[in-house]
């Protein structure tokens, strides 16, 4: 069977960033594929923790996650959040 024909009929593991429902067919993607995964853009603005089996990723980006099914995840971002300047909530 070629590789491509394996991956094909490879189950999907459900897991959970933020609360919100992922999946995946890879065995082991990386910090930046599951933030990418999830909407987190640029992935370097974000880090990954894992909730069980606690783990902090930082700024691990290429490491790769083994992931159980179920495991949640939660990205926080690491830069300042943009906030309206005085004069702009006065218009």
């Amino acid at each position: 069977m070629s590789e491509q024909r394996a991956h094909e009929h490879k189950p999907e593991t459900i897991y959970f960033v933020n609360g919100e429902r992922e999946s995946t067919t890879e065995d082991d993607p990386t910090v930046r594929r599951i933030l990418a995964g999830a909407g987190f853009s640029p992935a370097t603005d974000y880090t990954l923790r894992s909730e069980n089996p606690p783990e902090d990723y930082d700024s691990e980006y290429d490491r790769k996650v083994k992931i159980h099914p179920n495991q949640r995840f939660q990205a926080q971002h690491t830069g300042p959040t943009p906030t309206s300047s005085p004069a702009q909530r006065r218009s």
